[in-house]
């Protein structure tokens, strides 16, 4: 397996002082599963959006699929990340004006996806929801809205998912429900995750794990 990322030497100081990453290496293998755990203000979610081109380090590097994105300009990474990189995030971020479907279809509609409703509708049988498809979000459950947050990342067919506290907003049993489901993509589809937790219980789920503790990686 090629490595698809390669954070080096990351720095993130905030302008009030706050030091969020301090130096931090880590690397990712393509097709694996990991976990990126600490508590709650230990740098997980910087990392996470470092690593994605949403923000930028103040110093180091970060190498995505071989190419450095730290310097790349917005649009240019736009289009660098399309069809390639996908986010999940711990609030779902879900049109509410926009049934299940459509939720997928204007992402879809946004990336230039050919056949879009008939990918939406395998993905949608696929994260079992084929009898949500004309539901809004406020009358679906946590567990349903995550797994069409989910759906929305896959309608674009990415290499690498990025997910940050994806089961902090509901219960136990549908987050094991909601990992099984990411390590199904991963096992069958090839699908490199990147998840960002500080649940212990979830540690089965990884290939491995990389442990940050204010704002540094520890063993």
């Amino acid at each position: 397996m090629r490595e698809i990322i390669r954070a080096e030497n990351l720095w993130k100081v905030y302008p009030d002082g706050t030091k969020a990453l301090k130096g931090v290496n880590v690397s990712v293998r393509r097709g694996e599963f990991v976990g990126i755990m600490g508590p709650s203000g230990s740098g997980k979610s910087t990392f996470l959006h470092i690593v994605g081109g949403l923000d930028k380090p103040t110093d180091g590097d970060v190498l995505l699929f071989g190419e450095r994105v730290s310097s790349m300009s917005e649009d240019e990474l736009t289009q660098f990340r399309k069809g390639r990189v996908a986010y999940i995030f711990q609030f779902y971020y879900l049109l509410e004006d926009f049934n299940v479907l459509e939720n997928l279809l204007i992402i879809a509609d946004l990336l230039g996806i050919g056949n879009a409703e008939e990918k939406a509708l395998e993905i949608l049988d696929f994260l079992r929801l084929s009898h949500r498809l004309r539901h809004k979000p406020y009358q679906l459950s946590g567990g349903e809205q995550q797994r069409v947050a989910i759906g929305r990342a896959l309608i674009s067919e990415p290499d690498l998912i990025l997910a940050d506290e994806p089961t902090g907003n509901i219960d136990w049993e549908e987050g094991r429900k909601i990992f099984q489901l990411f390590r199904e993509l991963n096992e069958k589809k090839g699908i490199t995750f990147v998840v960002a937790t500080h649940n212990p219980d979830l540690v089965k789920f990884f290939h491995r794990t990389v442990h940050l503790k204010d704002g540094q990686v520890v063993s």
